[in-house]
């Protein structure tokens, strides 16, 4: 749960924009691989915040996002260090963005009202998959899509999503790596909109499972070529989409919320507090 109390610094909120295709995720790993600590987003961004504050940093963010899942609109927040320099929303911002690396980016520095918590103050995210339709990949905007070359039913795959579309267990639709204290979860939009040979996938929630905007991807395409019917799909997880073509590209705070004033699906009964990573 997050605390009520104000720090005793001040908390700032930071919004962010990353290219995920060399980060191993955001959460930072202590765990070697080749003699080096993968490089993370949480890491890289701490690392930084160190060096200007001159002193450790933690910093917590909104979605524990994958290794080489993107971000658009990812949100995070970090307790300024007792003793340490105020530095002021604009500096911080020209600051951070002059050591950061080129594929992650500060695009919004402000100062946190008290209690707010970029994890546990949100109440939904929007993410989205574009799914290129043809032969091969742009050399740069094939960067946050992923190919496929066969034909797919689009029309099939927009009725699966709308059988997806409400309040369910989706642990079949999660892959393994986190335990959240429930896998009831409530889809309020998953929309199939194709734009010039590039599909994208829209996916919005209260919150969503490790995996499982990859794997509502994987069960559309199934849909698409043909190998389930569009009413199997709630039964018939598909395989998990690459990676690649994944962005996170927002993430809702009160007032807002996940469909709106239109998010009116039955609730299934239990804990829905839980938080996860895609």
């Amino acid at each position: 749960m997050c605390s009520s109390e104000a720090p005793a610094t001040g908390r700032i909120r930071l919004d962010l924009a990353y290219l995920g295709t060399r980060f191993e995720g955001w959460q930072i790993q202590e765990t070697m691989r080749g003699g080096e600590v993968p490089r993370t987003v949480q890491g890289v961004l701490e690392a930084v915040l160190s060096k200007l504050y001159g002193a450790p940093l933690r910093v917590t963010g909104a979605s524990r996002t994958d290794a080489g899942v993107h971000a658009e609109g990812q949100i995070a927040h970090f307790d300024e260090p007792a003793g340490g320099p105020r530095i002021p929303p604009p500096g911080l911002l020209s600051g951070l963005n002059s050591l950061l690396p080129e594929d992650l980016r500060v695009t919004s520095v402000a100062r946190a009202p008290v209690g707010w918590n970029a994890r546990f103050s949100a109440c939904g995210k929007v993410y989205r998959y574009r799914l290129r339709l043809g032969l091969f990949l742009h050399p740069h905007r094939g960067l946050i899509e992923a190919l496929v070359k066969e034909p797919l039913d689009v029309d099939a795959m927009r009725r699966a999503a709308r059988l997806l579309v409400g309040t369910r267990d989706f642990r079949p639709f999660s892959i393994a790596g986190s335990e959240p204290r429930t896998t009831v979860t409530t889809l309020t939009r998953l929309e199939v909109n194709e734009e010039e040979g590039l599909l994208l996938i829209t996916a919005e929630g209260d919150r969503f499972l490790r995996g499982m905007v990859r794997r509502l991807v994987g069960t559309l395409r199934e849909a698409g070529r043909g190998r389930i019917s569009p009413e199997e799909a709630p039964e018939c997880p598909g395989p998990t989409a690459e990676a690649r073509g994944l962005t996170l590209e927002r993430v809702l705070y009160p007032p807002e919320r996940p469909g709106g004033s239109s998010s009116n699906f039955p609730r299934a009964t239990g804990n829905l507090g839980g938080r996860s990573r895609v």
